[in-house]
């Protein structure tokens, strides 16, 4: 996918550009709204030609806060890397690739003592090899789920791998170099690894796989899965990527240790951690629904977050933003900040605002940033992500699967493009 980016440009064309230009900024029919542009900015995933994480092998697909400030990361692409991010030296610092991986989705956690865990599975922005219109079945869901099926037949299984910072984040990797993890096996074969979370204890790992759509449990002190089956026993492909099944892509626990998600016909579902179950609801996420239709399908969560009183924020796969109360068990529809679909990520600020990108994955609909205020019931647009530097660099970002937010409030944005980079926003 074009980018339209640049990095280094000639001394006399920039000269001859200013000149003609005038006053105008560089690179201005972009037209970024955000008013400060000294408040974006963005890091190299490493050291530049010295162990820089590769070209098709950087797309940021999972971010972290961790207790101490600094931001974890894992990218997917043609092999999976783990990157560290620290505010006191400013730098990213690529902590080695993954062994034998494509991919990690919405999946990397932190424990009680501050060790790292991340899931993975394979690249999920891979093509996946479909039959042609007509052959086989006649029922295109029928047709699509054998696709799935035969392409994930010769997938062992995304791992759940450990990672000690204490005793390896002090050690420069190269790009060519592994990962120092601790490989907890496989938690169903044949399946991804989805979305993780870990309960408020810090002892006990929540993770969702694909394509099955199975919700497991895994207990760091006994090193035991326990897979309590599906989240959706149905079948859908809402979009709006039609080749892929629709299941939830995050999960959240609330300060309970209730693991929330979506289910069977975009119901609000959770597993009680006591009863050891999991549990439907009658509580609808917001979608698109059109009830004359002859077939069924629906929307599912794309993102959480929770900001410092508990409040679950939620966006879904058909653009919305909701607010829910998990105590009094109430949900609140925030409406759709534009028409194309798919509300990516999400982030709560310390400013009390919902910092979101909304976009799908194409090139005629990349990302734009937003922000919502819960103190009015109002967005604001923020636009493109563009860090602008000339003339030592312009980027702007169109693609983007994950956000976090900083101990001092600063976002972070991972961007998903075959050359990426983590973004800031100073808000």
């Amino acid at each position: 996918m074009g980018m339209g980016n640049i990095k280094i440009i000639s001394t006399n064309f920039l000269i001859l550009a200013i000149l003609a230009a005038g006053p105008a900024y560089a690179q201005d029919w972009v037209k970024p709204q955000i008013r400060n542009q000294q408040r974006v900015d963005l890091r190299d995933l490493g050291y530049p030609i010295v162990n820089e994480v590769p070209v098709n092998s950087s797309a940021v697909t999972s971010l972290l806060t961790a207790g101490n400030g600094n931001i974890y990361g894992c990218t997917s692409g043609e092999e999976a890397y783990l990157f560290l991010f620290d505010p006191l030296t400013n730098k990213v610092r690529h902590l080695g690739k993954i062994p034998g991986q494509a991919g990690v989705h919405h999946s990397l956690v932190e424990d009680k003592d501050g060790n790292i865990y991340f899931g993975t599975g394979k690249n999920m922005f891979e093509d996946m090899p479909m039959s042609k219109w007509g052959e086989g079945d006649d029922k295109f869901d029928i047709t699509l789920w054998k696709d799935i099926k035969k392409y994930y037949s010769n997938y062992t299984g995304g791992h759940l791998y450990f990672y000690n910072p204490s005793l390896s984040n002090e050690h420069v990797k190269l790009s060519n170099m592994d990962c120092e993890v601790k490989d907890l096996g496989v938690p169903l074969a044949n399946n991804s690894i989805y979305a993780l979370t870990i309960n408020p204890k810090g002892d006990e790992l929540y993770g969702l796989t694909y394509p099955d759509g199975h919700f497991f449990v895994y207990n760091i002190v006994l090193n035991k899965y326990s897979d309590l089956g599906e989240v959706d026993s149905q079948k859908v492909y809402h979009g709006p990527e039609r080749q892929w099944r629709t299941l939830p892509r995050s999960l959240i626990c609330d300060g309970s240790g209730r693991v929330f998600m979506s289910g069977n016909k975009g119901m609000l579902k959770y597993y009680d951690p006591k009863a050891g179950k999991l549990v439907s609801t009658s509580i609808e996420i917001p979608g698109d629904y059109y009830y004359l239709q002859f077939y069924e399908d629906y929307t599912a969560v794309e993102y959480f977050a929770k900001d410092d009183h508990g409040l679950i924020y939620g966006g879904t796969t058909d653009g919305y933003l909701f607010s829910f109360d998990p105590e009094n068990m109430r949900l609140k529809n925030l409406g759709k900040v534009r028409e194309s679909r798919r509300l990516r990520c999400l982030a709560v600020g310390k400013d009390g605002k919902v910092y979101l990108m909304a976009g799908e994955r194409s090139a005629s609909r990349p990302c734009q940033f937003y922000a919502y205020n819960p103190q009015t019931g109002s967005y604001e647009t923020l636009g493109l992500l563009v860090a602008d530097r000339s003339p030592y660099y312009y980027w702007r970002g169109q693609q983007f699967d994950c956000m976090t937010t900083g101990l001092d409030g600063t976002i972070y944005l991972g961007e998903s493009e075959r050359k990426s980079h983590l973004f800031l926003y100073i808000p």
